[in-house]
């Protein structure tokens, strides 16, 4: 795979209702079904309704991946950060992962000074993210 082939792919978005385990968990289910039969990889991130993404793979594929979860009513307020050209991946072993705030803290500890400020209600979780996207 050429290097413009592997991309990278970053999103935030706000989930349109509640949602329970239940829910997270058929997400991230069939996320890992299509996934792998696409060569996708990837993280998502979930904490107080906000959704924020990574997905690495082919450009084709990614892309795709994209459109399906701009259709998505689960989704609104979504916000592509950035598709970015990569060498490789960061999460190859991922088809996908899910995170809460406390397990991202743990597994990235580098990241967990600025995790812990989405309790701070003084900062909107949605701005916390977007930081964290940006330093992922």
């Amino acid at each position: 795979m050429h290097k413009s082939d592997l991309v990278e792919l970053k999103y935030l978005s706000e989930a349109r209702a509640t949602i329970n385990v239940l829910g997270l968990t058929a997400i991230v289910d069939k996320s890992i079904s299509s996934n792998t039969l696409h060569s996708v990889t990837g993280i998502l991130f979930f904490d107080q309704g906000y959704f924020g993404q990574i997905l690495e793979g082919a450009r084709s594929a990614v892309e795709e991946t994209w459109g399906r979860i701009q259709k998505d009513p689960r989704h609104h307020n979504i916000e592509l950060l950035a598709i970015t050209e990569i060498e490789e991946r960061r999460f190859p072993k991922w088809s996908m992962k899910l995170f809460d705030t406390q397990e991202f803290s743990d597994t990235f500890p580098q990241f967990a000074e600025l995790l812990a400020k989405i309790d701070n209600p003084n900062l909107k979780t949605l701005k916390v993210l977007r930081s964290l996207w940006r330093e992922v």
